[in-house]
């Protein structure tokens, strides 16, 4: 008997779609009802309303440059780096078939020209405040992670997403929201607890089962929470965000829980102003090595001091925990804080952003969990002390 995974499984959810009235759903042709134009919100669109179709195209690219400095390095390695690249260009088609049933396909372009289908989603709206998606999406746990870049506070992700989060992942969400003060999402998808992680393996097939859980406990409006900004204009707003997830492992026998991690989350958000304080924890328990625990904790916040203009900071805290060293080097604590300037022209648009930031790294990289990477900004050093300056200038429709 051919042993199934529990991803595997997530395809025999498709045979449920017309049980769901999918197939009823055919929309009614209607040349009549056609409408097209821009929404700034998602860009240029099409769409008939007699049917409840929409379909809306958008994209949006960053150019970066890049500065380092690095502290007490070897004769060996260059204390100044500097760097072009555009990290990153997203195109994506969004949009409704019918009124219940959605869709979202979205590609990313790197700086070396790879391309990635980063989500590609169909879902399903049940009513108003119940839905359920399938495909590669985003998994609902750090708030942070959850964000698109063009949405982001500072110029990109910080170190804890880099080295907790899970990103976009093949799997199956149900997501409700009961009135104004709480909505969840529970998924099971073939994620893990980092970005870094391929899954699923050759030889035996992973599954994470999470869930987030926020509490509006001031506001009403969930639509403030939609970015990490925090525009003037805005009411008052609290949230406690909630995240545990369990990896599972099937093998010779299924094992439950074997890793899981825990994020929790408190974000402000008011008239020109939003913070967010968000710590993780993630515990290992590696095939061949001893349990071991990682944390982290970052806080950010942004204030604009007029309608365009926006100053921020961030502090990034990554700990290795009792995780233990691979050599002789003991494994360290990275620390690192960063300040800002956005100048965001159009209030219509998070896509056109122009930003200066600085930060400081009083770690040496390469003694940390923390991976370099492109987008992060960091370059590895076996010194701590590392000075890092990047302009950015992000546009699209």
């Amino acid at each position: 008997m051919t042993r199934r995974s529990p991803i595997g499984l997530l395809a025999s959810a498709l045979v449920l779609l017309p049980a769901l009235g999918m197939a009823q759903e055919e929309p009614e042709r209607n040349p009549g009802g056609v409408e097209g134009g821009y929404d700034p919100a998602v860009g240029l669109f099409v769409a008939d309303s007699d049917a409840g179709f929409k379909l809306s195209l958008g994209a949006y690219s960053q150019f970066r440059y890049s500065m380092n400095w690095r502290e007490d390095r070897a004769d060996s390695v260059q204390k100044f780096e500097q760097e072009f690249s555009i990290p990153r260009t997203e195109i994506f088609l969004e949009g409704s078939y019918t009124d219940r049933l959605d869709f979202q396909l979205r590609t990313s372009i790197t700086d070396g020209s790879d391309f990635e289908l980063l989500v590609a989603y169909l879902a399903y709206r049940f009513s108003e405040d119940w839905n359920v998606t399938i495909g590669k999406q985003f998994i609902p746990l750090s708030r942070e992670d959850w964000q698109y870049a063009q949405d982001l506070l500072a110029i990109d992700f910080s170190a804890n997403d880099n080295t907790f989060a899970s990103g976009t992942a093949l799997g199956l969400v149900l997501n409700a929201t009961i009135q104004d003060w709480l909505r969840f999402w529970i998924a099971l998808d073939d994620g893990s607890f980092s970005a870094k992680r391929v899954l699923p393996m050759v030889e035996e097939s992973d599954a994470l089962l999470s869930g987030r859980f926020e509490f509006q406990i001031a506001g009403t409006e969930w639509s403030v929470w939609d970015d990490l900004i925090g525009r003037r204009g805005r009411p008052f707003s609290v949230l406690i965000g909630i995240a545990p997830a369990y990896l599972v492992r099937t093998g010779e026998d299924l094992r439950f829980g074997d890793e899981h991690q825990l994020n929790l989350d408190l974000s402000l958000n008011g008239d020109g102003y939003q913070v967010l304080v968000a710590g993780s924890w993630t515990a290992r328990n590696p095939r061949l090595a001893d349990r071991y625990n990682n944390y982290g904790l970052y806080a950010q916040g942004g204030y604009f001091v007029s309608d365009t203009w926006q100053l921020y900071g961030r502090y990034d805290f990554v700990s290795p925990g009792d995780q233990p060293a691979l050599g002789s080097q003991e494994l360290e604590d990275f620390t690192a804080v960063s300040a800002g300037l956005n100048w965001l022209p159009f209030r219509r648009t998070n896509r056109w952003k122009i930003s200066a930031e600085v930060g400081y790294l009083f770690s040496a990289l390469n003694n940390t969990i923390v991976a370099p990477s492109g987008t992060l900004g960091w370059l590895a050093s076996d010194t701590a002390g590392q000075t890092l300056v990047r302009l950015q200038a992000q546009f699209g429709f």
